[in-house]
């Protein structure tokens, strides 16, 4: 054989290894996209793997959450004490309203539309300096928006004294008349164990970070490595006005999961009053399941925060978000309703795969992950025999 035949033989085999290299990565590696609107659980998912994939959250590491639940907790308690006004309550110390004006001088509640808006501007600005802002997350500008100021222990003991006005009390208990405005399910959680959670040399449980609420305001990748299968999981801000970014990640995409919020459906998008939470999520499934780009990707549909609705549709029906519904006013017909509702908003030749789950719930979330994780191997050999 000639030098140039030698040479041409070499690449050849150079190729053909290369080829082999790249099938068995990818093989081994499954990319998993999260989307799904604002609050949907996306994020407490995540957090659900670590936990049972990724190493938990030791109890040395679990500090570091502290600050963001007693943030999560005055976004309550401001929320609380503004709706204070709107119902007509009065505090019972004049103490604790001038304790009021000084916490919300230091710790404001942000709301999502300023959080929004200010993002806009920052892109806009970095477009105009010809700056790549596709993947990015939070400015250092928006990041001290959103988390505001660290608590000193006179601000904590004021936050217990505001919380323990009978006055206040009386707001919190009726905060079903709030509106549109609402109690997140882990700033109730943290109100209500504001003693532990603001006692000295206090530790975070992993139930504790798992009601964190931290909303994701660009995109945040997670590896994990199960059973010799490299997991990268994409969370991909939901809030409207974002979402325009999604498609950016549809490209060698393994498998979607799509998380829907249940108890939203007498609830309004927190960026976008004028929107119901529940037919926002059908939309942007509809919209998700039928992209081109998504056409031979299966789907993991995530009904979402099962408990609250359980408790919820016992007391209002879904015939709020669907007036079409004339079913019982039970949770097993309503669920039903709804879980049909989505199984028509997929392409006839898609498979989707459904859980009822609630993201918070440890023993369920094991086991909805290892059926998950059943189903992903399954279309990862699908899709690699295919390559």
């Amino acid at each position: 054989m000639s030098k140039g035949g030698r040479a041409a033989l070499a690449r050849s085999r150079s190729i053909d290894h290369q080829i082999d290299e790249d099938r068995e990565k990818k093989q081994k590696e499954v990319q998993l996209l999260l989307l799904g609107g604002a609050g949907s659980g996306k994020s407490t998912f995540i957090k659900q793997l670590q936990l049972h994939y990724g190493g938990g959250f030791p109890e040395s590491e679990r500090e570091i959450f502290a600050e963001q639940i007693l943030k999560n907790m005055t976004e309550g308690l401001v929320l609380i004490v503004e709706q204070m006004e709107v119902l007509g309550i009065k505090y019972e110390r004049v103490e604790t309203q001038q304790n009021t004006i000084e916490l919300l001088g230091k710790h404001p509640r942000v709301s999502m539309k300023l959080i929004l808006s200010r993002m806009a501007e920052d892109e806009e600005a970095a477009l105009k300096s010809q700056s790549n802002t596709k993947n990015a997350d939070l400015s250092p500008q928006m990041s001290n928006l959103r988390m505001g100021n660290e608590f000193t222990k006179s601000e904590v003991d004021m936050i217990q004294e505001i919380w323990n006005d009978a006055g206040v009390q009386c707001c919190y208990a009726s905060r079903h008349k709030f509106g549109l405005e609402r109690l997140t399910q882990g700033e109730e959680y943290f109100l209500e164990n504001i003693d532990r959670v603001t006692r000295k040399n206090y530790t975070p449980t992993v139930q504790d970070i798992l009601y964190i609420r931290q909303p994701t305001l660009g995109v945040i990748e997670n590896t994990f490595e199960i059973d010799n299968l490299i997991y990268r999981v994409i969370d991909v801000a939901g809030q409207k006005s974002l979402r325009k970014k999604w498609i950016h990640f549809f490209e060698a995409v393994t498998a979607v999961m799509f998380f829907v919020p249940l108890s939203g459906y007498d609830e309004v998008l927190e960026e976008d009053t004028t929107a119901n939470c529940l037919q926002d999520s059908l939309q942007a499934f509809h919209e998700v399941s039928h992209n081109h780009y998504l056409e031979k990707t299966d789907m993991i549909l995530f009904l979402n925060k099962k408990d609250l609705f359980m408790q919820k549709v016992k007391k209002v029906s879904i015939a709020n978000c669907f007036p079409a519904y004339k079913g019982e006013n039970t949770p097993e017909a309503s669920l039903k309703f709804i879980k049909d509702q989505f199984i028509q908003h997929k392409p006839g030749h898609k498979q989707v795969y459904i859980h009822v789950s609630c993201a918070v719930d440890v023993k369920m979330m094991r086991d909805i992950l290892s059926s998950v994780i059943d189903i992903i191997v399954e279309i990862n050999l699908r899709r690699t025999q295919n390559l």
